[in-house]
This record gives C-alpha cells, structure tokens and sequence, in this order.
C-alpha cells in the first residue's frame, strides 16, 4: 500500500505514498492473508495432524527421486503440528504468571507494548529450545535414524472425493490466476 504507485495520490510523505493502486494492491494482500488464515484454520481443525502429515508424504513422494528429504519434511511438519497447542496453552500460562506480577498487555505506546512482550517471549523461547531438546533425546533413545526406508501402519488410498476436491481447487487456483492477470 505504501510504496505502489499509480492511479491518484493521497498522500505523499518522501518515498512513501498512498495512492489508488496501492490501496487496491493492500486490500488484495490483506484479503489473501486473511484467505490463507481461515484456510489454513479450516484444514488444521477438520483433519487429524497424522493424516496431515500423511497426506503432504504421499504428496511430496515424487520428489523424493530429487534426493529431496521428504520423510524428514513430513516429520517436522508433523511435530510442529503437535506442540502448536501446547506453544498456545504455555503462552497463556506465562502471560497469566506476568498479569499477576503487574504487568498490563495492551497498554502504552507501540514501544510499551513491544517491551511488555519480552518477559513472554523469552521464557516460551527457552522453555522451546528446552523441549526440543528432550524430542531430540527422545528420538535418539528410540534409535530414530533419517533416510531409513520406514513402513506405513495405514495406507491412504485414492477416493472419488479426492479428486472432486483435486478439480475443486484447481478451478480456483486457474480462477485466481485469471483475476490476477486481469
């Protein structure tokens, strides 16, 4: 928004200017984020984060004859999955713990507000690292090794559904593709 010229200018401040285009250009950036959000939202609260991980393996599995590590891919998509609630629940607990010390969220200046935030990242940051590390260990003990050809305990199979939903999407992405080019 700020630095796309074109149409007519509203404001003008140095390199900066709000004009028609960049309004336009902001509203369709912001309506993707949003887009990509409650997609993404959708996706994770329909769908078991197994059958996720799954589902992007069995995606991915062509690539595996570019040596690209898709089983790794697939792990790391799959732990992340499983401690973004426990990420959401230890936030809270440690914003709890600094409302009871005093501190107020949400108040003061931009900077205020920034520096109020510290006492929350740093303690999720190490307590992160901490349970990463304990994975790590975890996995060694349980002699995980990458690369290693591992069997599947299900085995997805191909549906009428999904390839509804293959057409689905690929209508929407050419249809969005269209809209962009126009």
């Amino acid at each position: 928004m700020l630095f796309t010229a074109g149409g007519t200018i509203y404001v003008e401040w140095g390199p900066i200017r709000i004009s028609e285009f960049g309004l336009i250009n902001g509203v369709y950036i912001f309506c993707r984020f949003v887009m990509i959000i409650f997609i993404s939202t959708a996706i994770t609260l329909t769908t078991k984060p197994i059958d996720l991980t799954d589902g992007i393996d069995s995606l991915l599995g062509p690539l595996r004859k570019l040596n690209i590590p898709v089983d790794e891919i697939s792990l790391m998509l799959s732990i992340s999955l499983r401690f973004i609630p426990n990420l959401l629940d230890e936030t809270q607990r440690v914003m709890d713990a600094q409302r009871a010390r005093g501190t107020e969220f949400g108040e003061g200046s931009l900077v205020q507000q920034m520096k109020t935030l510290v006492p929350i990242f740093l303690p999720l940051f190490t307590n992160s690292l901490n349970r990463a590390e304990e994975l790590a260990n975890v996995m060694e003990v349980k002699g995980y090794q990458s690369g290693i050809k591992r069997s599947s305990f299900r085995k997805l199979r191909w549906k009428t559904c999904d390839t509804i939903t293959l057409c689905v999407m690929a209508a929407l992405t050419i249809g969005l593709i269209l809209l962009r080019l126009n």
